[in-house]
């Protein structure tokens, strides 16, 4: 099995790809990288966060014609028979949340393995 990451360039990216490590870490199995970022045409950060990882991290490459990025992380989620999906979440207003909707919902929602939503530490921002 393996532990799924909707991986951003954010504080909150960064907590939930911290806590899935911890878990792989802790049952002994792999980390998958899911670039969220990437479905908006920006690139991998590169050798860097690389480097941070373990031997049994793997990065994964978006659907070209993916419409939303939740819908294929929960796809990717069932497709590799995630143990567990992690993501990171800020707070937004209701106003936020109606006009823009909520990945974080969708994944949470849509997923058919356990989800596991973080904040980032108020120092990360």
């Amino acid at each position: 099995m393996t532990v799924l990451v909707g991986y951003t360039h954010t504080a909150e990216g960064a907590a939930a790809l911290r806590h899935a490590l911890a878990i792989a870490e802790l049952a002994n199995t792999d980390i998958a990288l899911f670039p969220l970022f990437a479905l908006n045409g920006e690139a991998w950060p590169g050798t860097e966060l690389a480097a941070q990882l373990p031997a049994k991290a793997s990065f994964l490459q978006p659907r070209a014609n993916s419409p939303r990025a939740a819908d294929e992380l929960v796809d990717v989620g069932n497709e590799l028979d995630a143990q567990v999906i992690v993501i990171g979440v800020r707070s937004r207003s209701r106003v936020g949340k109606m006009l823009m909707g909520s990945d974080a919902q969708a994944v949470i929602l849509g997923a058919s393995v356990p989800v596991l939503s973080v904040k980032a530490d108020e120092n990360e921002h």
